[in-house]
């Protein structure tokens, strides 16, 4: 990279000046080629500190005798800022302009050069851009085959328009990867290895979150083992929950021996691609060694292929089949042929058309595309292809059905995306009959992506629903609109709904107990919960006696009981250890009104001691686990460290002994807390990874990922990386059953990322979620959170003296909570922005 007289080379860490080399020290350097790389913006001092130092400490001083030395190398002064500007109160960016002719010259040595990155130890996204098809695919090859022979677990694979499953594309090269290094699989815990093994077998997985840990967890650890390559061919054509879960992986390089290296643009890269892939763009296509014309080829081969062609360039047997009504024998023998002449050439899961191989369009595509979809209805293809077939043929009235086929399909493994896609193309086309099933599911999958229009959707859906599924659709939009606060349609919702000995009584009775809580009438609440707790054991329904336990426990702390209530929790269980841990994970929730309330620490912890000991005398082990666990928790929030990873280290191997998956997953996020706070970023993630693994597949799923994901976004090495912690989190959660109360611990972190990072309009929103949630919790330290973000985004939108005065008042709200590290942390901030 040139700029003026001096020439910057990254590969050979060289500074020229004048063909001279320059003296600088390694950090100096670091600094320099990073600003350089980061021109087209204002790099921050915090991320300047995360990606030269990492996990280590420093103050910004050392930062700034960097700079100083920096300038120095270029000739450059702090006065003058030729070189390099500081922008005050933001950070510094690089202002020459640069000739970059390192990454310019051969696209292809920079590709190849992901190995060995990967195999020093650093990680690597990358996106291939240009050239041909041919050329991309090519190049992904050469990369698979050196990372192999570098020893790297390599994955590689592309998407399938035959296939049912958006996640084909990362499933096949995660199969590819186990396939050639079993081990990885015998890494990973039983929950994770079965989902990822159900993916490789059928395509589809339990949910879509499971499979996005899974895939995460799987990749980590290759990466620990030799570091890992993931290869995507044609990401133009994947779908959009494949390039999801493809670009959650590219946020694992910032941390970890990988590299993803995706080829073909994004089809919603003009939208805003993620930031954080390098792109790397190939010569454009020569004219190549063109394929047989369709002249050349047989008359009946030429014809099928020109007719598959009209629904894209990939094709299967199946399709072929459809497209030109051949039987099966037929189909393979046009393919052999066409394989034989080089009119096709294999590609993911089928063959791809040589375009020169097609000649003229056929009259009417339309018509085609029509024959295509009901010939594959006929042959047993999965409802997607047939929908979609028929979709672009135009006809929606005829897809409807099939639509609808898919949206139920994606409901059953949580696919919440895919399911409004599928209703939105059906719902204007299916019959009658059809009608309440499909708004059903659509208002399903608005609640659980937190779309506050579930809540009309709903009342859409019940005004078609025949009699006998009123009932359960008015507790669904009673719990969707408690989620969104709307407490009058819940009210109005629930009017008239009893217990009648069936199977939706539990739901009622806490959604009845819900409204109750937090309308303030505890005794109606309490009622509700009795009876809600006595449903849900009586029909088997855990999900549902975790949701009452752990309302009675609210009650019970609102009404000053909550130590009592937990003892008689102990003495009912007895010695089932199955059931105790069941109601103990159930009080996880309610420990945190305790926690964040106006209760002085050292009475909490002398509390959970006194309970501990109790558990003790009479052998109740998940009780001791849990009281462990909130003494640890305690000394954290109070600044005791030291004290604080004790307790819950221990906490993390009494859950663990025992099982408990919840309480393991909540002391390894509250331990990941202790480390970050003591400054280990690395050691903080790694707990974090292993307590998403196991929140998953948590029956308290909707108290505890919150929680985790809030940590992962503090946790984030910079802005960028933030964000996308905090984009999975909105993608992933089910608002639907989430916990409003919990909701706090992700839209605090949520708002100060999408704040320092730019996003102000998102981080208003989530300061509003916040708001309303902290709204729900007696007490101050949630307030004082909620202050702390506001502060971020008032300096955002170019207010520091408002930044600075939230910041003062959350410190105060902190002292009064009795949490100093939180208190000095405001103080900090308000006396730099002051300075």
């Amino acid at each position: 990279m040139r700029f003026g007289e001096f020439e910057l080379s990254v590969e050979r860490v060289e500074l020229r000046c004048g063909g001279e080399l320059v003296a600088v020290e390694p950090q100096v350097f670091d600094v320099l080629a990073y600003l350089v790389r980061h021109r087209d913006r204002v790099v921050p001092k915090t991320e300047l500190l995360d990606q030269i130092w990492g996990d280590r400490f420093v103050s910004e001083s050392a930062l700034t005798s960097r700079i100083k030395s920096a300038r120095r190398a270029l000739g450059d002064t702090g006065r003058d800022q030729a070189a390099i500007r500081t922008f005050h109160g933001r950070g510094y960016r690089f202002v020459l302009e640069v000739s970059d002719d390192e990454a310019g010259t051969d696209p292809v040595a920079r590709a190849l050069r992901v190995v060995d990155d990967v195999v020093a130890g650093r990680g690597t996204a990358l996106r291939i851009d240009g050239g041909s098809r041919s050329s991309r695919t090519e190049l992904l090859h050469r990369l698979a085959d050196e990372g192999r022979r570098r020893g790297l677990a390599v994955g590689m694979s592309a998407p399938s328009i035959t296939s049912a499953s958006p996640f084909a594309c990362v499933g096949g090269a995660l199969d590819e990867m186990t396939q050639r290094r079993p081990g990885l699989l015998a890494a990973l815990s039983d929950a994770i290895r079965s989902e990822i093994e159900l993916v490789i077998e059928s395509e589809r997985p339990t949910t879509r979150q499971r499979w996005l840990v899974a895939a995460r967890e799987l990749l980590v650890v290759a990466a620990e083992q030799t570091g890992a390559l993931l290869l995507i061919d044609h990401a133009d054509q994947a779908p959009a929950e494949a390039l999801a879960l493809v670009d959650d992986m590219a946020r694992l390089t910032r941390g970890h021996r990988i590299a993803v290296v995706v080829a073909g643009r994004h089809p919603d890269v003009d939208a805003g691609e993620p930031g954080w892939y390098e792109v790397v763009a190939l010569p454009a296509a020569g004219a190549g060694t063109p394929g047989p014309a369709a002249a050349d080829l047989p008359r009946d081969v030429a014809e099928a292929l020109r007719l598959v062609a009209v629904s894209g360039e990939w094709f299967d047997e199946l399709e072929l089949q459809a497209a030109a009504g051949l039987d099966e024998a037929t189909a393979h023998r046009v393919v052999d042929a066409a394989l034989a002449a080089g009119a096709v050439i294999p590609a993911a899961d089928g063959f791809r058309v040589a375009a020169e191989s097609v000649g003229a369009g056929v009259a009417r595509p339309e018509r085609v595309l029509a024959v295509t979809g009901r010939r594959l209805a006929e042959l047993g293809a999965p409802p997607e292809r047939v929908a979609d077939r028929l979709h672009a043929a135009g006809r929606p009235a005829e897809a409807a059905p099939f639509a609808l086929a898919a949206a139920r399909r994606a409901a059953a493994v949580q696919l919440h995306r895919e399911v409004l896609r599928w209703t939105g193309l059906a719902r204007d086309h299916v019959e009658a009959a059809d009608a309440p099933e499909l708004l059903g599911l659509r208002a399903d999958a608005l609640a659980a992506v937190g779309d506050p229009a579930a809540v009309a959707a709903y009342r859409a859906a019940l005004a078609v629903a025949p009699p006998a599924g009123v009932r359960r659709l008015r507790v669904r939009l009673a719990r969707a609109a408690l989620v969104s606060g709307d407490r009058s349609s819940a009210e109005e919702a629930l009017v008239g709904l009893e217990p009648d000995g069936g199977p939706d009584d539990a739901a009622v009775l806490i959604s009845r107990g819900l409204l109750a809580y937090f309308s303030g009438d505890v005794d109606v609440a309490e009622a509700a919960v009795e009876e809600a707790r006595h449903a849900a054991a009586t029909r088997g329904t855990p999900g549902q006696l975790l949701d009452a336990i752990t309302l009675q426990g609210l009650v019970a702390h609102s009404r000053g009981e909550w130590f009592d209530r937990l003892l008689r929790e102990m003495r009912a269980a007895g010695e089932d250890t199955a059931l105790a841990s069941t109601v103990f994970d159930s009080h996880l929730c309610v420990a945190e009104y305790l926690l964040y309330g106006p209760t002085p620490y050292a009475e909490v912890v002398d509390l959970a001691e006194r309970l501990r000991a109790r558990a003790d005398e009479v052998g109740a082990r998940p009780a001791a686990a849990f009281a462990t666990l909130v003494a640890g928790e305690a000394c954290l929030l109070a600044g005791d460290l030291g004290a604080a990873r004790t307790l819950l280290a221990e906490a993390v191997e009494q859950h663990g002994a025992l099982g408990a998956d919840s309480g393991t997953s909540h002391a390894l996020q509250r331990l990941a807390e202790v480390e970050l706070a003591a400054g280990d970023r690395a050691e903080a993630e790694r707990l974090l990874r292993r307590a998403l693994a196991l929140a998953r597949w948590s029956p308290l799923a909707h108290h505890l990922l919150q929680r985790i994901y809030g940590t992962l976004v503090a946790t984030a090495p910079d802005r960028l990386a933030a964000l996308a912690v905090v984009d999975e989190a909105a993608e992933v959660s089910d608002r639907r059953v989430a916990c409003r109360v919990c909701h706090v611990m992700i839209a605090v972190p949520a708002a100060i990322a999408c704040a320092e990072g730019g996003r102000l309009e998102e981080a208003r929103t989530w300061l509003v979620q916040a708001e309303q949630s902290a709204a729900l919790w007696q007490g101050t330290a949630w307030k004082a959170s909620v202050r702390e973000a506001g502060a971020h985004l008032a300096r955002a939108e170019g207010d520091p003296a408002g930044a600075a005065r939230l910041r003062l008042e959350a410190a105060a709200l902190f002292d009064e909570a009795g949490q100093p590290l939180d208190a000095r942390r405001c103080r900090d901030a308000a006396a730099a922005l002051d300075a």
